[in-house]
């Protein structure tokens, strides 16, 4: 038993009424809608101009990739920040939680909105009637506090409910009720010492090969691209399919270790 809770705080849209799932599910629809009318558009200009569709395939996909990671980020980074409740509890003790985590969100587009919304919902109930749920991290130190404009980047020692210790990254989003209270709670356990052993951080060893993986689809592409014709153009697209998923993986593993997860 962890004890009463003394003390709840949530985003400033969670802790109203949530509207986690239409501000998540319109943002990914957004995304994805800006980045075909790019292709098209840019596609049509192209064949408009007598351009090298090659060449204009290449740009595009580079840029409409960069373009849809860069908002990605922005709103993963958002929707963390309203699932992300703290929990103060009698003892003294820290708890915080990612919501998403306590909820499966398969691998289809409805299962995955259906669990939005479930989500939704699971937040709406605790701001309702708070409680620390099962699946919460009891904070043991908190290793930086980075500030940024919309929120502070928490990286923390957390004790998992399965007793492991590990390294996790939280949002605590700018506009909480009573935040002054949370940040000092936090910068209390910034300078706190610490005895317990990390799991062993691979993550470096992954970068690398995804790095190693993206360069060398974007040397094929080169190579097979007809202005080079190096080799056999029909492995051309093939391989920048296979470049864009590397990039994507490395783009995910390399934000996971900036963030100390």
């Amino acid at each position: 038993m962890q004890g009463a809770v003394i003390h709840i705080w949530m985003s400033p849209d969670t802790s109203k009424k949530s509207r986690y799932g239409p501000r998540t599910l319109g943002g990914i629809a957004g995304i994805v809608v800006l980045a075909i009318l790019l292709v098209c558009g840019g596609t049509a200009l192209g064949l408009s101009m007598g351009w090298p569709m090659e060449l204009v395939s290449l740009v595009l996909c580079l840029g409409c990739t960069a373009l849809a990671v860069l908002l990605a980020v922005g709103l993963g980074r958002r929707s963390t920040g309203d699932a992300t409740v703290f929990f103060l509890m009698e003892g003294d003790r820290l708890f915080a939680m990612d919501a998403r985590r306590l909820v499966y969100r398969g691998r289809d587009i409805l299962s995955h909105a259906a669990a939005t919304m479930e989500i939704q919902r699971f937040l709406r109930n605790l701001a309702e009637s708070p409680y620390l749920p099962a699946g919460a991290d009891e904070i043991l130190k908190v290793e930086h506090i980075r500030e940024n404009r919309s929120h502070y980047a928490l990286v923390c020692r957390v004790r998992h409910p399965n007793r492991k210790v590990i390294r996790r990254t939280y949002f605590l989003v700018k506009g909480m009720e009573d935040q002054e209270t949370l940040l000092r709670h936090l910068e209390r356990r910034e300078h706190c010492d610490s005895a317990w052993e990390l799991t062993e951080n691979r993550k470096p060893f992954y970068i690398l090969l995804s790095a190693l993986a993206c360069c060398g689809f974007a040397a094929l592409c080169v190579l097979s691209h007809p202005a080079v014709a190096q080799l056999p153009q029909s492995i051309y697209f093939p391989c920048l399919g296979a470049a864009f998923a590397a990039l994507c993986v490395l783009a995910y593993l390399a934000i996971r270790q900036r963030r100390g997860e």
